[in-house]
């Protein structure tokens, strides 16, 4: 999601396809040679577009899968975030 007025841009990642250490985001037991390149591949991506987005004077916030768990502190994470200039 993209916030223009604010200069910010949020992406919403799933656990698992991004590599998030939570529980949800833990690597499967099989296949193993085929899944750590491919989530590998997918944060080295994240931290390359969020480096580019930052140095061109954009915030960034990560929303993780595992959150939505707790949709009051989420809420207030991204009002706190969207209300600073």
């Amino acid at each position: 999601m993209v916030f223009p007025s604010r200069r910010v841009a949020l992406f919403v990642h799933g656990c698992f396809w991004h590599g998030h250490g939570c529980r949800i985001g833990q690597l499967p037991k099989s296949r193993l040679d085929y899944w750590q390149p491919k989530i590998a591949a997918n944060r080295d991506r994240d931290a390359r577009k969020e480096a580019a987005l930052e140095a061109t004077g954009w915030r960034v916030a990560v929303v993780w899968q595992c959150e939505l768990a707790d949709l009051e502190g989420l809420t207030a994470r991204l009002k706190d975030l969207l209300d600073k200039k």
